[in-house]
């Protein structure tokens, strides 16, 4: 029992510490960034590239990034499921939806002109 509860107490430390190592490698992209203006501006990309791929590759033996690269595969498998329209397809709907829309809007245009005409007819009677 005293060696479960030591196991678990190391894996929370690990835990900190990754993530606390993917917070030192940010934190020393921006001030590498800031202190480092006056070098080559694609030294330090390539500079900055390298410490950001390294936070991500730390992220990655976490538990959170595990479930995101689950994710991601997942996601993966379930677009080559889809079964994509071709360019035929696409047009016709393209055209569909844009007629569509143009009668829409005009019906919507008319009964709001009727109904201010209407309105405006009301209230001067009124008067």
């Amino acid at each position: 029992m005293h060696f479960n509860s030591h196991l678990k107490k190391n894996i929370k430390n690990i835990k900190i510490l990754q993530w606390f190592s993917i917070f030192i490698i940010l934190f020393t992209t921006i001030i590498y960034n800031f202190l480092f203006s006056d070098v080559t501006f694609i030294f330090r990309m390539l500079c900055n590239l390298c410490l950001i791929c390294s936070a991500f590759f730390v992220f990655l033996y976490t538990k959170t990034g595990k479930k995101v690269l689950l994710l991601i595969t997942e996601s993966k498998h379930e677009i080559k499921k889809i079964i994509w329209p071709n360019k035929k397809e696409t047009l016709y709907t393209t055209f569909i939806v844009s007629i569509v829309t143009v009668i829409m809007s005009l019906l919507i245009w008319g009964i709001d002109n009727i109904l201010f005409h209407l309105v405006s007819f009301i209230t001067n009677l009124r008067l």
